[in-house]
């Protein structure tokens, strides 16, 4: 088969929509090199141009033109279409949210993965303008596609309910973290990530964007009511307006030498700080899948997550659960989290849906449908 993949966002963004697209690319060339692949993409940042190995069955696609080159996201919007009649593709896959005007045209498949409608579910979160373009852009997504590939049962639900798309042309299509969170770090590797960012010897890990959807004051209060004499709270993230929230109760209460902010980590890095963690949080209140949560199970530390939207999904049997404003119901998890281990047995049961090998298998399946 002739595949042409939307690859914007792995070649330019570090995670979320980047990851997913390098997560799924890779899969493919790896598990079925057979196939010829057609990566599109408007730019390309240096950070992510060896994502991965190129051979004579990857294409990649850019703009040749100076005016393609000038107005590169108009080049993705509105030349893609007609470029996958050109090569004759047998499918075209927008693995971000949106497919390229005029993909109606397309005698091909067209696929699209929808990760969340979070704009919709928190509208306040988002300007009218921004909200505006992303109704236009997922419905005609959604609308023009063959299959519509959600990032969860919950996406799922919620492009049926806001969308109207039909529930039978919309199949989950859940991704897998990196490698390297299952592979256990040695211990020099870990000393010297430990060394590197002054890592307390004991403390509990939560990763994403410091924001008020990732809601993590509950996890903070938490953390300051659990008392505990050596654990300590460790905030990976990008820090937004909604951090100051956070920095004020840790003035308020005096917690300035037991909770740490870090951000920028490398992907080499992260891995080995959740090993280190003893308990890794995640207390959003909405997500569309919730990738930090596999990355804790894979890591084997106790994970506790918010019982809302796709959470429960990627945490299963293994995780603990709290709902997302109550404090003591947290405290709780982290007080059996620092007394428990996750059971093999049935963590490694939990994980196999999301095995790369599986997930690409039926990735597959959909393309030839």
């Amino acid at each position: 088969m002739r595949i042409g993949l939307d690859a914007k966002r792995a070649f330019n963004n570090g995670t979320g929509l980047g990851n997913y697209s390098r997560f799924v690319i890779n899969g493919l060339l790896k598990h079925f090199p057979q196939h010829e692949y057609y990566l599109f993409t408007p730019t390309i940042k240096p950070e992510y141009q060896n994502f991965y190995t190129p051979s004579e069955n990857v294409k990649l696609i850019t703009p040749e033109s100076l005016l393609g080159k000038t107005f590169s996201s108009l080049w993705r919007t509105y030349s893609i279409a007609g470029m996958c009649n050109e090569l004759k593709l047998d499918i075209f896959h927008g693995l971000s949210n949106e497919l390229p005007v005029g993909i109606e045209s397309f005698t091909g498949k067209k696929i699209v993965t929808i990760h969340d409608l979070i704009f919709l579910r928190y509208p306040n979160y988002y300007g009218n303008i921004d909200r505006y373009i992303y109704t236009k852009k997922f419905k005609h997504a959604c609308a023009q596609a063959d299959w519509v590939l959600a990032a969860s049962e919950q996406t799922k639900r919620d492009i049926i309910s806001y969308f109207g798309t039909s529930e039978q042309k919309v199949k989950v299509s859940y991704q897998n973290c990196n490698d390297a969170f299952g592979e256990p770090a040695t211990a020099e590797q870990k000393e010297i990530v430990a060394s590197t960012y002054s890592l307390p010897e004991q403390f509990a890990l939560c990763v994403g964007t410091i924001e008020q959807r990732k809601n993590q004051l509950t996890a903070l209060q938490a953390f300051h009511k659990l008392n505990h004499p050596t654990l300590k709270l460790v905030f990976i993230g990008k820090q937004t307006d909604y951090a100051a929230l956070l920095l004020e109760y840790i003035d308020e209460h005096q917690l300035q030498h037991d909770v740490q902010f870090l951000e920028q980590i490398p992907d080499l890095d992260l891995p080995v700080i959740y090993q280190l963690s003893s308990m890794f949080i995640y207390a959003s209140e909405f997500e569309g899948f919730g990738i930090p949560i596999l990355e804790g199970l894979r890591s084997n530390i106790p994970v506790i997550a918010a019982n809302a939207s796709s959470l429960p999904e990627v945490g299963g049997k293994v995780a603990h659960y709290f709902e997302p404003k109550d404090v003591s119901g947290l405290l709780g998890c982290m007080s059996n989290a620092l007394n428990e281990q996750p059971n093999k047995e049935i963590l490694q049961q939990h994980l196999k849906q999301f095995d790369t090998s599986t997930l690409m298998a039926s990735l597959l399946t959909i393309y030839q449908s």
